[in-house]
């Protein structure tokens, strides 16, 4: 007998509900749910889309789709220092397979408690492609919220993690190749850097999350805070394994510089908070990457730069674009 679309919520994601988390008043099974956000607290709210075939292949384990794109929803409250108080789903499936909502839900179940994030409510319809939507709410101190346009001239540029590895396994994916056991799960399980980002309240200045590439984004934080950057790419070699599964060192800046699909955080921060920077690091056991500084001059310096990676080919990186 064909599962109805309320078998299928009843029967895998009815009980993702039952993880509230202390701030859910009413979870899923009425209109709408019901939040009391903390104290002296602000909302942060994002919205994010994912379809087959364009925000991640088709076909593709059920299990990284979940992972992928809740981790991908959740990246953007960690650049904003925020902590997760709910999550909705909007699922458009084009058939019904009980073993891919099997996997899927088990995996989301996993997620939503490890990143502790409860889903509250969400909808399930019938479509051409697989589309799955997530909105995500999250809660930070009053005035504490870190946004893209607070950098100065002058400022350390960091970024978090290791950059480029996302995106070279998802290279190696697309080419028929199986990816490096070493890159695989910083494309198939990426972490959201949730911890961080509240951890760097009162430290960053600004902030954004690596996801269309790290020029990319690094330009967007630029743009908002009306600034350009000098970057020296020898800072960018501590990647070892990275540099040992690419083809060549320029290959390897390119990854790290232009490959999407990180979800790393990039951010300023004034020059007095670099032990706190380093001790943040050890504690997470993260590294944070001092990779170049603020300047006013608009555009993006590149100090150290290989002579076959061209500053045209750098500059002309602007992330994936829809419609475009």
């Amino acid at each position: 007998m064909a599962l109805s679309e309320f078998d299928i919520i009843e029967q895998y994601f009815a009980p993702l509900g039952d993880f509230k988390g202390p701030y859910t008043r009413l979870g899923p099974g009425d209109d709408c749910a019901v939040i009391t956000p903390p104290a002296g607290e602000q909302l942060c709210v994002s919205t994010d889309t994912f379809i087959e075939g364009i925000h991640f292949p088709q076909e593709v384990d059920p299990a990284i789709v979940a992972q992928r794109s809740l981790a991908a929803a959740l990246s953007d409250l960690a650049a904003m220092g925020s902590k997760p108080v709910g999550v909705t789903g909007a699922i458009t499936l084009p058939g019904v397979a009980p073993a891919w909502l099997s996997a899927f839900s088990q995996t989301l179940k996993a997620c939503l408690a490890r990143w502790q994030s409860p889903l509250i409510g969400g909808n399930i319809s019938q479509g051409r492609v697989l589309s799955i939507t997530w909105t995500v709410l999250g809660s930070v101190p009053f005035e504490e919220f870190i946004s893209r346009c607070g950098a100065s001239a002058g400022a350390d540029i960091y970024v978090s993690g290791w950059p480029g590895r996302a995106g070279l396994a998802l290279a190696q994916r697309l080419n028929g190749e199986t990816a490096t056991k070493t890159l695989a799960p910083h494309y198939e399980a990426p972490q959201p850097r949730l911890e961080l980002g509240q951890n760097l309240r009162g430290i960053a200045s600004a902030m954004i999350d690596v996801s269309d590439g790290l020029l990319a984004d690094l330009q967007h934080l630029l743009d908002a805070s009306g600034l350009g950057a000098e970057l020296d790419l020898a800072t960018l070699s501590f990647d070892t394994i990275l540099a040992e599964a690419a083809t060549s060192e320029v290959a390897a800046r390119r990854v790290t510089l232009t490959a999407g699909d990180d979800y790393e955080l990039c951010f300023t921060a004034d020059s007095e908070h670099r032990a706190a920077i380093g001790r943040l690091a050890d504690v997470l056991a993260l590294p944070l990457t001092r990779i170049g500084k603020t300047q006013t001059q608009a555009g993006i310096r590149f100090l150290n730069r290989p002579e076959d990676l061209s500053v045209d080919e750098l500059s002309s990186q602007q992330g994936y674009q829809h419609f475009v």
